[in-house]
């Protein structure tokens, strides 16, 4: 089911050339939905929901982002993806949901759901729209192409886009990690679409919004993908809801 609408996520395949020597090729795709897990190599209750953000990343159909947080460092393994900037944005999603505090595994999806990132038919109802708040389908198609070594991006302007921030989000597809200490000691566990860093790109305007980016600079970031999140803040200035996305592959 989940892979029957794959070829529709895709609205622009393979891109290449760029003059000189080098090429880029990559797939840019529209995703349905976006998952966030927020993980711990030192959390013995991750590695199910590590295994259902693979499931998803490897399906092609969601944006799936795994950021690793810091604050179970102290229980005897220091994660090496953890940044205190991932546990930020976790505290932050925490506000605008009204939480009393983070947790892990959770999944966010689309900016507005939450759920404990090991329950897979719950994610997949949310993706799918079936349940939650803010699930479906995005609203808003972010239009990316290549030419001359330059990545370029369009949002048009639209009554969901108005007053949301495009981030790019550079991530690693996956890393096999052994714990030797903590929760999981003894483990070896695959991680997927590990996010290493995060930038904004800049904010909608009453015009749309374009960006350029050199692909030569996105290349020497040395990661091996990246996402495209088109997202609102609540009246606080707190992450809200993803309006679009697009995943650019092999960098």
């Amino acid at each position: 089911m989940w892979k029957n609408v794959q070829i529709a996520a895709i609205f622009a395949s393979i891109l290449t050339g760029f003059g000189g020597s080098g090429s880029w090729a990559a797939e840019i795709i529209k995703p349905r939905a976006v998952v966030e897990l927020f993980t711990s190599q030192g959390c013995s209750s991750c590695p199910p929901a590590d295994e259902i953000l693979g499931k998803l990343a490897e399906e092609g159909e969601v944006l799936a982002l795994g950021w690793h947080v810091d604050y179970w460092d102290y229980l005897g393994w220091k994660d090496k993806f953890a940044n205190a900037t991932h546990t930020e944005r976790q505290k932050f999603y925490a506000r605008s949901f009204q939480e009393p505090q983070v947790y892990t595994p959770q999944a966010i999806i689309n900016g507005l759901s939450h759920t404990v990132g090991s329950r897979e038919s719950e994610i997949r109802d949310l993706v799918s729209g079936k349940i939650g708040v803010g699930s479906g389908q995005l609203p808003v198609t972010i239009n990316a192409a290549v030419s001359e070594n330059v990545l370029s991006i369009d949002v048009p302007i639209s009554t969901e886009a108005s007053g949301a921030t495009l981030w790019l989000v550079y991530f690693n597809n996956q890393s096999d990690v052994y714990i030797s200490h903590g929760e999981n000691r003894g483990r070896t566990i695959t991680y997927h679409n590990i996010v290493g860093k995060m930038e904004m790109l800049g904010m909608m305007k009453p015009e749309g919004l374009s960006v350029e980016l050199p692909v030569s600079e996105m290349k020497r970031q040395g990661y091996d993908s990246c996402g495209l999140l088109l997202q609102t803040t609540d009246p606080q200035g707190y992450p809200g809801k993803i309006v679009g996305a697009a995943i650019i592959s092999d960098l």
